[in-house]
């Protein structure tokens, strides 16, 4: 994907890079509707390589890489979900200035860090112009708050809690490659959640750390820990019912995609999305829906890339999302 990878400057002249399918310059997929794939924590636009291929028949699939991570620029400012929203929205304000007057349909999938951006995204700019947005096993909450009711059945299985994220933190700078390893161990299903029936060669598990390792490895520790102290004390839950809910104005329709075999969080947790997106709606009207998965982890996309990109083509076509 390097011959298509692209940049642009955030208005901090931050450099952040993209890919962009739609740059070969053949016509047809110029004119296709844009789809846009952000990844997570320590990752980068690669983590979607398995995807794209699939996704591009369809969309212009523009995959970008965030501020800090994968071949964007590496600056010490920056580490907050809502700037990462306004990278977002510079990048689709840019992309939308190519398109002429025949405006096309904006599509959307966030993997875990990827959804809060989207959240973030939507309380700045509200949904336009994502016609559909899909959440990849991200919980509305990362911490616990006993007070209402948002206990282990809901929030992120480790890093939930001041001392969970002093912990990391304190891993990231004294050894991030331990640190790198542990989130690798719990974002794949056959790690976390280990089942006889999962067939993964050794060469196979080695391949799998080794390429997430040094997409991580890319990013800078110090960086990644205040970026994590951001991200995992943001109560989304308000903002999700304002911004995609009944009362919202919002037409954006919702798909949200956990695991039971996810490391970092019982599907509960992100399913609860799908209740504040319909809360107060007919049954008739509701925007949302959910589909829990036990082919794949927290990076299901991975995993198991034509079982997700068949659920996500069929949401994103109009068609009833269902896991077979």
């Amino acid at each position: 994907m390097a011959d298509i990878m692209q940049s642009f400057k955030a208005n901090d002249n931050v450099t952040l890079k993209y890919i962009d399918t739609g740059v070969s310059g053949a016509k047809e997929d110029l004119d296709k509707p844009w789809l846009i794939l952000i990844h997570g924590f320590t990752g980068s636009s690669a983590v979607w390589q398995r995807n794209i291929p699939a996704f591009s028949r369809e969309y212009r699939v523009i995959v970008p890489d965030l501020r800090g991570h994968g071949a964007s620029e590496k600056c010490k400012h920056g580490y907050h979900v809502m700037r990462l929203a306004m990278d977002l929205r510079e990048l689709v304000l840019h992309l939308q200035s190519t398109e002429g007057t025949e405006k096309k349909e904006w599509k959307a999938i966030g993997g875990s860090l990827g959804c809060s951006i989207l959240w973030a995204y939507a309380s700045l700019f509200t949904t336009t112009p994502f016609t559909h947005t899909i959440f990849v096993d991200q919980c509305p909450l990362q911490d616990t708050e006993p007070s209402s009711g948002w206990t282990h059945e809901f929030h992120n299985r480790g890093m939930n809690n001041p001392l969970a994220l002093s912990s990391l933190q304190t891993t990231l700078s004294l050894s991030p490659e331990t640190a790198h390893r542990g989130t690798i161990a719990a974002c794949l299903s056959y790690r976390s959640h280990p089942l006889p029936t999962d067939m993964i060669s050794k060469k196979a598990f080695q391949e799998d750390e080794d390429f997430f390792l040094i997409e991580a490895m890319k990013g800078d520790a110090w960086w990644y820990g205040k970026l994590m102290a951001d991200h995992t004390s943001l109560d989304w839950r308000d903002a999700i019912r304002a911004t995609f809910g009944a009362n919202s104005g919002s037409k954006t329709k919702v798909l949200v995609l956990a695991s039971s075999r996810s490391g970092c969080f019982p599907a509960a947790g992100p399913m609860k999305v799908v209740e504040l997106v319909n809360e107060g709606l007919p049954e008739n009207e509701q925007k949302a829906s959910g589909v829990v998965v036990s082919w794949g982890g927290h990076w299901m996309y991975w995993e198991n890339p034509e079982k997700f990109d068949n659920l996500c083509l069929d949401f994103l076509a109009g068609k009833e999302a269902k896991d077979e």
